[in-house]
């Protein structure tokens, strides 16, 4: 009996030296690890009718050929997640940019 009231006892004074900082610190982590796995499933669930249409515009545009020909690609799955739909929006932004940049460096050798 003395040993289950020693193992209570310290039990007892243990959990007293469990701070109100260090509750809130999990439970921040919690909600912040929470929100991660939350963000991962919403990048697996397939792209609006919208967005389906702005990858066949982007498969059809002529001026950026890698984003074109990563958009054909991406028609041609069934399904198209958020995460392949952000990568090809991402991979056109770059294009764009450094198209618009390309004229600019080509003046300043000339």
């Amino acid at each position: 009996m003395t040993i289950d009231l020693e193992k209570i006892l310290q039990l007892k004074s243990n959990l007293s030296k469990i701070k109100l900082e260090q509750i809130y610190n999990y439970l921040i982590a919690t909600i912040v690890v929470l929100i991660l796995c939350i963000s991962c499933f919403a990048l697996t669930r397939p792209i609006s009718v919208q967005k389906y249409h702005n990858v066949e515009l982007l498969s059809e545009q002529h001026i950026h050929p890698l984003t074109q020909e990563m958009a054909e690609n991406l028609k041609q799955q069934r399904q198209i997640s958020l995460r392949q739909y952000f990568r090809l929006m991402h991979a056109y932004q770059k294009e764009s940019v450094r198209a618009h940049r390309l004229p600019d460096a080509q003046e300043e050798s000339l």
